[in-house]
């Protein structure tokens, strides 16, 4: 069940928000679990095993973990074995089997065959959810949470569960056992919910379009500057997709009495591709950086040591979004940004906003390109088009009939927007305003589009 459809926006979401607030409160979690489970098994069915199974494992290995007892280390090692062995299992099983096959097997004529499984919808999440409050309750870093309701519901809450933000236990404990709602959180939520959701039908939809104009004529075929083009659209469709569904995340935790954490701050602001990784999807980054590059060493350590680190962690992220060398490759070259900006013109760039804004633009593009293509020779070709320098007069149809939406798309994802919309919603006949035009908008383009799914889903 997607937020940006008819069935979340006028049958599921109206009836669980009157259940809610109809029910006693001490009742909530025990509904609003029921209602998680309920939204997860609509969309697949078979995905909820596989999701129970995750989180049993981690809160019977987090209660045992959470006392000093025999064996705890080894309850420990195996739970996050579990966890993570399920997320591999899912995601790259086939993909490991094949290139064992490729490199090794089929010098000696013989070859693995495994069967494909589907991977259960928003595994990469909730299996980071569950791994990270087990980390944290062995190392004493949060109390273990011994009610089986109110962990599942950290768990599974339905807001966050498929697409993030991923949020660490302590972070919302407080929040699972008494919530206070106030009438301006509730203004608040509804507004940064429809506003994600404009975000994603309005303006990921529509850009969209010419990202599978290009990507339908065929990279081999575009002109460079319609390649770029393309690029820049997809830069966009995916920034407004993803960011209007933590949006819309944050605004339903509103709405039920959580704070869910920021996962985006204006991340196409950035003059460095070091801050642009403070910017986007901050929660996976702060999971990477807590659970994998600290307990390596982090930056304490030896130049060599932390470069390594780096790079486990760059090929992790790559790994986490798909199992694909696309992905793998992409992962790499952000880890050799990241270490030449650290090591030679960081500064330069934090002196010079506008040249180290534009840098990054550019190689934010070239990112996104190797991200959005999965097969390397498509791959090779969108790249060879991009560098060639051949002309072709297709992208200025293509411009004239997207100038506006595109200028829209770069005024909206800026900080001086954000900053005066932050003013205006201040005052309450905006904050309403803005609420119901913008839902009216996004319903009726919704009627009139074709369905699209959010691109993270598949990560």
């Amino acid at each position: 069940m997607s937020f940006s459809s008819f069935v979340f926006l006028i049958r599921f979401l109206p009836v669980a928000l009157v259940l809610y607030y109809l029910f006693p409160h001490k009742g909530r979690n025990a509904l609003l679990v029921l209602l998680s489970l309920f939204f997860y098994t609509w969309g697949d069915p078979k995905s909820l095993p596989a999701l129970l199974l995750i989180a049993a494992v981690g809160y019977g290995a987090s209660l045992y973990v959470s006392k000093d007892r025999k064996g705890r280390k080894a309850v420990f090692l195996c739970g996050l074995l579990l966890i993570l062995g399920s997320l591999g299992f899912y995601k790259y099983l086939g993909f490991f089997v094949s290139i064992l096959n490729s490199m090794i097997l089929e010098h000696f004529g013989v070859g693995i065959t495994v069967r494909s499984f589907a991977a259960p919808l928003g595994i990469s999440f909730f299996a980071f959810t569950t791994s990270g409050y087990l980390i944290d309750v062995y190392k004493g870093d949060t109390e273990v949470c011994k009610n089986p309701i109110d962990y599942l519901l950290f768990i599974a809450f339905f807001p966050k569960l498929l697409m993030g933000p991923i949020v660490r236990y302590q972070d919302i404990s407080d929040q699972i056992q008494n919530r206070v709602i106030y009438v301006s959180q509730l203004e608040n939520g509804a507004f940064r919910f429809v506003k994600g959701l404009a975000k994603k039908v309005l303006l990921a939809d529509t850009i969209a379009v010419l990202w599978n104009e290009v990507s339908t004529l065929g990279y081999s075929e575009v002109s460079t500057p319609f390649a770029w083009l393309g690029v820049l659209a997809y830069s966009f469709q995916l920034y407004y997709d993803f960011s209007g569904y933590s949006d819309m995340a944050i605004g339903l935790g509103n709405l039920f009495g959580f704070r869910i954490p920021e996962n985006f701050r204006f991340p196409y602001s950035s003059i460095s591709a070091t801050e642009f990784w403070r910017r986007w999807h901050i929660t996976m980054g702060s999971w990477f950086k807590q659970y994998v590059y600290f307990p390596l060493g982090g930056s304490r350590c030896s130049k060599k040591r932390m470069m390594f680190n780096t790079f486990a962690v760059w090929a992790l992220t790559g790994l986490w979004h798909g199992a694909a060398w696309n992905f793998i490759l992409w992962g790499i070259f952000y880890f050799i940004l990241l270490m030449l900006e650290k090591n030679f013109y960081l500064e330069f760039l934090n002196k010079h906003r506008l040249i180290g804004h534009i840098y990054t633009i550019f190689i934010t593009l070239i990112g996104w390109s190797i991200f959005a293509v999965s097969d390397f020779p498509s791959l090779f070709s969108l790249l060879q088009k991009m560098f060639s320098f051949s002309g072709g007069i297709r992208c200025l149809y293509s411009l004239r009939n997207y100038f506006v939406l595109l200028l829209l798309c770069a005024v909206f994802c800026t900080e001086t927007c954000e900053v005066l919309v932050e003013k205006l919603q201040k005052k309450t006949w905006f904050r309403l305003a803005a609420t119901v035009i913008l839902l009216v908008l996004s319903i009726a383009y919704m009627t009139d589009a074709t369905y699209q799914p959010f691109l993270y889903a598949q990560f």
